[in-house]
């Protein structure tokens, strides 16, 4: 059976943006699409007469185009072409990202997830080096931009009505951000650390306890030996000796507060 490509797709492909497997792939899911026009499926389709733009947003919407491909062939075109030629391609590369990020801030809307204005002041200020793959993708961009607070965020983290896409949305989103945060700044870090830090002091604390008495022991229950002065006090007894006295002394230095050692 012949196949016959898309103009659009066709037209993308001329510019070296998709490869030709992937034109081929392209091609097969228009064709099961075709079938399937009947079916309630919610499925993205190509219009008949989208554009170079609408197509390659197509492509990179339903994964026929992988994103990191797609991306590494964009920045690779100042080598393989000049003006104008780089031109054309860096345009249509740029508004195929447009409109799959404007799909992800469209569908926050629709699930009411974000106000006209957010929406409006997210496509004003859409990135235009990175796919928004995703609405949880194009609600973490708001959040970092600040075009969604951090308070408005967790509204909608906590609200008790909503579509069940919303809450896929929204919990995913959480998800991420938990996910990426630094394991210092988690709230669970800092409760096990406190339990640590109250489990050694209790553990500090016992042992003291157990080593006090013992120490208290050694000290009062014999004397201490001081050999510098046992040494000072034997010379003072001999010079004092009585001559002709034997020498049978014993000489042990004990320091104040301290209980002489039996003999």
């Amino acid at each position: 059976m012949t196949r016959h490509s898309h103009p659009a797709l066709a037209q993308v492909r001329q510019l070296g943006l998709i490869s030709e497997n992937e034109l081929d792939d392209a091609i097969a899911e228009l064709e099961i699409l075709a079938l399937d026009e009947e079916d309630d499926v919610d499925m993205p389709r190509l219009a008949a007469d989208a554009t170079a733009a609408d197509a390659l947003a197509w492509l990179l919407h339903t994964d026929l185009l992988p994103q990191d491909d797609f991306l590494r062939r964009v920045q690779d075109l100042p080598r393989r072409h000049g003006s104008p030629a780089l031109f054309e391609r860096q345009q249509l590369a740029a508004d195929a990202l447009k409109l799959v990020n404007r799909r992800a801030i469209d569908t926050l809307y629709d699930e009411d997830l974000i106000s006209p204005w957010q929406r409006d002041t997210a496509y004003a200020s859409l990135p235009v080096d990175r796919l928004l793959a995703s609405p949880i993708a194009a609600l973490r961009e708001m959040l970092r931009q600040g075009t969604l607070t951090a308070q408005q965020f967790e509204l909608l983290r906590t609200r008790q009505h909503g579509s069940e896409l919303g809450r896929i949305i929204v919990d995913g989103t959480a998800r991420q951000i938990r996910r990426d945060r630094p394991a210092c700044a988690r709230p669970g870090t800092w409760v096990m650390a406190a339990l640590l830090v109250l489990v050694l002091a209790f553990a500090g604390r016992a042992f003291i306890s157990r080593q006090a008495p013992s120490s208290t022991a050694a000290v009062t229950g014999q004397g201490v030996e001081r050999p510098d002065l046992q040494r000072r006090a034997a010379q003072a007894v001999e010079n004092a000796r009585v001559p002709g006295a034997g020498a049978d002394l014993s000489i042990t230095v004990v320091q104040d507060g301290a209980t002489p050692a039996a003999r």
